[in-house]
């Protein structure tokens, strides 16, 4: 389903028309889904444009994030790599497809949204890896934020969790890789919620994809090589949730290929359903229907949002995720875990360093940097695309003003359309 092309014909044509009624209460963009599709980010903030590679001063990521409301823009390509840990404020778009060439990524260490609220964080690349010092940090760590989507990114080498959501509160994680992690080798740490894992490629990992001590729904995902899969921690708090139409497949690091499941006791109230199993290991996707033991099956979904999420059965899932998720163009790191997932257990590893991936550049794999140039006074909207959208090129102002009768403004507009 391309959520764009119908919204921005439609959005277009009303723009045209001149009308000026806004929806109210958009979601963060088209296509957003679960119980982080309310965010609205830095929506009606200013427009920071990232200039450089740096790890701090003007024109930085660091700098960029530091304050909001901000929608985030890169005129730059590349890896960022940091020094120590990165903060960010409430408040806060960043949109890395909009970075030139070969996309913009994070490197060596955390990036945190620790106690943040409303962020939308789309084609960004989060890779920390064993060049950060600092022993417990992941990937990304939403700890005790509230009402977060991360869309079209790309979480490797995470230490400690890939993706730390304790005390998270309505998030949401979708068409996102989240591959090979190091340290404790784990996917994601999620506590409280809910929160909702959509259409996510989970890669190479020793165990939480995800741990979720938490009311989830977890629909459209593929789990790959894994030792232990969809996880509950055998936590004595009674949670629910929505698994329906996943598929788990059995890689070379898998031993016991029952433990797709993990974990789960009959505290657990769990809506399954279109799941599958490929445990041959064979180079070809032949699922069989897969359900949880040892939990308390119900015959209905625990959250009413769950029937307004789009959903296909799990063969198309995975050939969906295949094609889409991550951050876009894919990069050498990217590329690989893809090639591992498409042999369908016949290639991937667990494993306890970024090098121990034969990449280059220590194992981040080489991210071209290039920058493109801006004029002072720019938007971050080509003209080209103005035109072509009835947008008047000469006025200052045409970012920030509304698209049509959308709720979203010009530059949201332009900026979800960079992607699926």
């Amino acid at each position: 389903m391309n959520y764009l092309k119908t919204f921005i014909a439609t959005a277009a044509a009303l723009c045209c028309a001149g009308s000026t009624a806004a929806l109210s209460d958009p979601p963060a963009f088209p296509g957003a889904v679960g119980f982080g599709a309310n965010a609205t980010g830095g929506r009606g903030g200013t427009i920071y444009h990232v200039t450089n590679l740096n790890d701090s001063g003007p024109g930085s990521f660091r700098d960029a994030v530091s304050e909001g409301p901000r929608i985030i823009v890169f005129d730059v390509s590349g890896y960022i790599p940091l020094t120590t840990i990165v903060t960010a404020h409430s408040n806060l778009t960043i949109a890395g497809q909009s970075a030139p060439g070969a996309g913009i990524g994070v490197q060596n260490a955390e990036v945190s949204f620790s106690h943040a609220s409303n962020i939308i964080c789309r084609g960004m690349r989060f890779r920390e890896g064993t060049n950060d010092p600092i022993h417990g940090k992941s990937a990304v760590n939403i700890y005790a934020t509230t009402n977060v989507i991360l869309d079209h990114c790309s979480f490797e080498f995470g230490k400690w969790d890939t993706i730390d959501a304790v005390h998270a509160v309505d998030f949401t994680v979708q068409n996102s890789i989240i591959a090979d992690p190091i340290g404790q080798q784990f996917g994601a740490h999620v506590e409280t919620g809910p929160g909702t894992f959509y259409r996510d490629l989970w890669v190479n990992a020793h165990n939480r994809q995800p741990l979720a001590k938490n009311d989830t729904q977890f629909i459209n995902n593929v789990v790959y090589n894994y030792n232990a899969g969809y996880t509950a921690g055998r936590t004595h708090g009674p949670h629910s949730h929505d698994i329906i139409n996943n598929y788990f497949i059995a890689g070379p690091s898998t031993g016991k290929i029952s433990n797709c499941f993990f974990q789960m006791g009959p505290n657990q109230s769990v809506y399954a359903s279109g799941n599958l199993l490929s445990g041959s290991k064979s180079g070809h996707l032949d699922g069989s229907p897969l359900t949880p033991n040892n939990v308390t099956l119900v015959t209905s979904p625990w959250s009413p949002s769950t029937a307004s999420i789009p959903v296909v059965d799990a063969a198309t899932a995975f050939a969906t995720d295949v094609a889409n998720d991550g951050a876009m163009p894919r990069d050498e790191v990217d590329a690989q875990v893809i090639s591992q997932v498409s042999s369908l257990g016949l290639s991937g590893a667990i494993i306890k360093s970024q090098a121990d991936d034969g990449l280059g550049n220590d194992g981040y794999g080489i991210l071209p940097p290039s920058t493109r140039e801006v004029s002072p006074n720019s938007d971050g909207i080509p003209n080209d695309w103005k035109k072509a959208h009835g947008i008047d090129v000469n006025d200052p102002d045409a970012a920030s003003k509304q698209y049509g009768n959308t709720g979203y403004t010009v530059i949201e507009t332009y900026l979800n359309s960079l992607l699926p």
